[in-house]
């Protein structure tokens, strides 16, 4: 390449690093630094101490590691029954194993509270029974079961692609030299699924930490951080709500020490066939244990659907409802002013995909191809996936709730809050990509006339479309399910859907399941994209 050719080349990654670092230094460093400032200028140990402080701390933590133990037996032994064995069912278990990816939180919190909360179907059935009289499930048992049921998908992803792509020859040679089942487990088989157990450990724990929706619902005498906080923000109590948030990120960071791995995975070795469950009992087992899964993963969408068609106001005291409507839907579409959460959220995810996009892209570059700054940028880029979405809301409020701000910038807090929650998320993504791009292609392209704009139309775009656009479809549906962050920064002009729901799940319930259904298209229809493109990036 000519000097001409490598000082272009030069002045674009400069122009890139500062697009990059100016945007992520203003919403992201910049308001997590602010927040630990005035947190620790405005310290306050009576909140650790006083009311549900210390409770909510201690519950927290013991939800994460239980949430994690949960999710583990239970992901793990599905993805170690699918992957290995072949039997009635398994490949429709296969495909239905990731529906909880395309429930939002909210809409899932809703229809276990409905089937098991106290004006559950469920509850109401059981509530029948000689000798029950209150069945409903609450505190740390329902929200450990809504969690278990939302991340169990992490341990049934990761392991299963890990013994996917086990070693099956390590094991078979360790058998034949004399070593027991559980000898060959332990020195063999967990060595090899090491890496992917802590890192679904790692998601599950965090993600447990920033729940919201469940503990809001079913946390009665089980308070949390995500909600002491957004209760402290409530009452007024400023001091209080930083000084926990400070306390929420430190026990996201300690999940990190915790489950980070140096270890790469020992897998790569030949695809294993499964085995075929031989005897006629076993089979018959296990299809029934399959239809069984199955049920439960589809109990909470399926009733989502058959609330939204209920007339609730004529379902008082029976167990199950017999008047069904079509009115909770044409009332949202016959009114603009029902219709304006819809809208909303769809402008406001489509906004924050967009300028994800704009932003992770050349960060997604500096960092793949180990450009002056990458690393900065990347530091500056997983800062937000350390942290919850509470603690990301609060960080956008301290930061540009000012008196010499324009008022019109509120509007914006949310766009900007899911921005900075999609931002890892894309920019991984991409980089991956991006990574082990042939950068001798470019130059050839070059050296024969091409100029820069027609080889990234032409070459680089081609190579890294799919990536992209299956995590601009994952920002989109993150950023129309997402809750937390929105039930604190929302205003009246921009509610979205998520708090719409919750705005009127109890006066209004029959709309409330009709939102949730149109908010339950959208979002399985986003990932429904995002995983058209997805077998090219990971194959």
């Amino acid at each position: 390449m000519t000097r001409a050719g490598r000082q272009d080349i030069q002045r674009l990654d400069r122009g890139l690093l500062y697009l990059c670092a100016a945007v992520l230094g203003l919403f992201i460093l910049y308001p997590t630094v602010r927040l630990c400032v005035q947190a620790f200028q405005l310290w306050n140990y009576d909140a650790l101490t006083r009311g549900d402080g210390l409770q909510s701390i201690i519950n927290t933590l013991v939800l994460c590691f239980a949430s994690v133990l949960g999710a583990a037996i239970f992901g793990t032994l599905l993805a170690w029954g699918v992957s290995r064995y072949t039997f009635p069912g398994r490949n429709a278990l296969a495909a239905l194993a990731y529906l909880p990816f395309a429930l939002p939180p909210l809409v899932g919190v809703l229809s276990f509270y409905y089937l098991i909360g106290r004006d559950g179907v469920i509850t109401r059935l059981l509530e029948t029974l000689p000798g029950v009289e209150d069945a409903a499930l609450n505190g740390f048992g329902a929200i450990l079961l809504i969690h278990v049921y939302s991340f169990y998908v992490f341990f049934y992803a990761m392991v299963g692609a890990a013994i996917e792509g086990m070693d099956r020859a390590q094991i078979e040679a360790a058998r034949s030299l004399g070593a027991g089942r559980m000898r060959v487990f332990w020195k063999v088989a967990l060595p090899q699924l090491r890496p992917a157990l802590l890192g679904a450990s790692l998601l599950t724990f965090m993600s447990s930490g920033a729940s919201f929706s469940a503990p809001y619902y079913f946390g009665r005498g089980f308070p949390v951080l995500s909600v002491q906080i957004f209760n402290e923000r409530s009452q007024s109590h400023h001091d209080a709500a930083l000084t926990l948030t400070i306390v929420l990120a430190a026990l996201s960071l300690l999940g990190i020490l915790l489950f980070r791995s140096r270890q790469r995975s020992t897998g790569g070795g030949s695809k294993g066939v499964r085995s075929p469950i031989r005897s006629a009992a076993g089979r018959t087992f296990a299809s029934i244990l399959a239809w069984s899964c199955m049920g439960l993963l589809l109990l909470p969408h399926l009733s989502i659907i058959y609330f939204s068609f209920v007339d609730h106001h004529a379902w008082y005291n029976e167990i199950l409802p017999t008047a069904f409507t079509t009115g909770n839907y044409s009332a949202i579409f016959s009114n603009a002013n029902s219709f304006a959460p819809i809208r909303n959220s769809l402008w406001m995810s489509l906004v924050a995909a967009f300028f994800t996009v704009l932003i992770g892209v050349p960060a997604a570059y500096l960092i793949g191809r180990r450009r002056r700054g990458g690393v900065w940028i990347n530091a500056l880029v997983m800062i937000p996936w350390a942290l919850p979405g509470t603690v990301i809301a609060i960080n956008l409020i301290v930061a540009f709730n000012d008196p010499w701000m324009p008022g019109s910038i509120i509007i914006l807090w949310l766009p900007m809050a899911y921005f900075v929650r999609s931002i890892p998320m894309l920019t991984r993504m991409a980089a991956a990509t991006i990574e082990p791009f042939d950068g001798q292609l470019l130059e050839a392209g070059q050296s024969l006339g091409a100029s820069r704009g027609y080889c990234f139309r032409h070459i680089v775009l081609p190579l890294i479309a799919p990536a992209l656009a299956a995590a601009t479809a994952l920002v989109f549906a993150t950023s129309l399910g997402e809750f937390v962050a929105s039930i604190l920064l929302y205003q009246p002009g921009n509610k979205p859907i998520a708090v719409e729901i919750n705005s009127i799940f109890r006066s209004s319930v029959g709309a409330a399941f009709a939102y949730s259904v149109l908010l339950m298209m959208l979002v399985a229809g986003s990932f429904a994209l995002s995983r058209r493109f997805s077998p090219r990036i990971l194959g």
